[in-house]
């Protein structure tokens, strides 16, 4: 919505003593003059439509300043208007509409009585653009906008070295104020990304690859003490006549990934005892299945249902019974090969997935296994925790042609298992239905 003439006054009072209310009189003002409120235009002088090339003012009514401004310039505008007001004069290049760029100071004041309303001047300063004074100063100011960007900012010339970097550029790879202008890009990069880049460095500079520029990239970044960390990177360019000149945007996304880590790992984990849950156990078991059935063999699929544990939990407490699913948990893990699963899929149930099996035996002893481990009670509070294992044993494929079929086995085994005494292993197979304890020396 415009502002009236009124709220124009009023926005532009107060701005600086050598501001006059007048707008005729700042029509007669040789330099830009702009008002500008949640940073589009609300009012440009003569001035400025002859600066930008406009046809008249209602070309820029309601238009981003940053619209005007060249794209390797526009991160300042992201900083915020409120951090440019506190600069005196900040040199950057603005484009005319039939595109044609230009050096400009721009000069940017915040109107006291009203929120997120600046005044801001600017001047062409294109044919001062080669005295040593104003590279000097334009360095300056922009290195003070520069060091208040959370992101890191390196500007790489043609020959891929750094010739300057912000200071959070400097904090996120380790180096101290000017260490990092005069290296090579790639020094940046883990010695296993660096042939990639400079392949692609090379490509791009040839003219492939044209759409490489301004993507958002994921990659790994080395610190000087070599340590390395997740950063997305996004690369533009900048031309002066013959010299090419790049801008990274290069963002630490460590806990970003590690965020992404924790989701990954909730959804297929247990949040208890830290095992796979039903959908990482479905993934490995089909995964398995697709290898055995590639190169022969056989899985066997154990079912364990603990025994007595309702009852540590109604005397002791649940915080008893969470530690003897923990310890149990930890037990299992160490009764099968690191190539094998154990997963936890109920309240006392598991799952352990013994992979590349040769023998009926290899399977019997992991059930012995399981049965041993469950003969020293877990100590809680001074309290012995004595629970026991009924366990079913299916395999894949004698037991069925599917994951569904070899675990529906496996549970009909266990259950066998329970109706005859508990604290022991059956095999689906088992015609007799015999079920064997930890000390049986059958297992063959």
């Amino acid at each position: 919505m415009n502002m009236g003439e009124s709220e124009l006054t009023a926005a532009m009072a107060g701005i600086s003593a050598s501001v006059v209310l007048d707008r005729e009189l700042l029509e007669l003002v040789s330099s830009l003059v702009c008002l500008l409120h949640d940073g589009k235009v609300l009012f440009l002088n003569n001035a400025g439509v002859r600066m930008l090339g406009l046809s008249s003012a209602a070309d820029a009514q309601d238009e981003p300043f940053e619209s005007f401004v060249v794209e390797d310039y526009r991160f300042l505008m992201e900083a915020g208007w409120e951090l440019l007001a506190e600069e005196d004069f900040l040199p950057l290049k603005l484009a005319r509409a039939d595109g044609q760029v230009f050096e400009a100071e721009l000069r940017v004041r915040q109107a006291p009585s009203a929120a997120d309303t600046f005044l801001v001047e600017a001047r062409d300063i294109s044919k001062f653009v080669k005295s040593a004074e104003a590279l000097r100063e334009r360095e300056e100011r922009l290195q003070g906008v520069l060091a208040s960007v959370a992101e890191g900012i390196v500007t790489i010339n043609d020959s891929g070295r750094i010739e300057s970097a912000n200071p959070a550029a400097e904090r996120m790879f380790g180096y101290s104020r000017g260490q990092l202008v005069g290296r090579d890009m790639t020094e940046l990069l883990p010695s296993s990304a660096r042939d990639n880049h400079i392949r692609f460095f090379d490509a791009y500079m040839s003219g492939l690859f044209p759409t490489l520029m301004g993507r958002q990239i994921e990659g790994l970044g080395l610190r000087l003490n070599g340590s390395m960390f997740p950063m997305e990177i996004s690369v533009s360019e900048l031309r002066h006549g013959r010299h090419r000149l790049f801008t990274a945007i290069l963002r630490d996304i460590s806990e970003r990934k590690e965020a992404e880590d924790r989701i990954r790992r909730l959804a297929h984990h247990d949040t208890l005892t830290g095992l796979p849950n039903r959908n990482l156990l479905n993934d490995r078991m089909n995964h398995a299945l697709a290898r055995i059935k590639r190169h022969g063999g056989h899985m066997a699929v154990l079912y364990v249902d603990l025994d007595k544990f309702k009852p540590i939990n109604d005397t002791l407490g649940h915080e008893a019974g969470d530690f003897v699913l923990q310890e149990v948990s930890r037990r299992l893990a160490l009764c099968v090969r690191s190539s094998d699963t154990v997963s936890r899929v109920g309240g006392d149930e598991f799952v352990v997935v013994v992979e590349e099996i040769t023998r009926l035996g290899e399977a019997a002893l992991v059930a012995k296994k399981i049965l041993d481990a469950m003969e020293v009670p877990a100590v809680f509070n001074g309290h012995d925790c004595k629970v026991g294992a009924s366990i079913g044993v299916a395999l894949f494929p004698l037991d069925g042609s599917t994951i569904e079929e070899v675990c529906k086995a496996a549970d009909l085994a266990m259950y066998r298992v329970k109706h005859s005494g508990r604290n022991g292993y059956c095999f689906y197979s088992d015609t007799d239905g015999t079920i064997l304890a930890a000390n049986d020396p059958t297992i063959d």
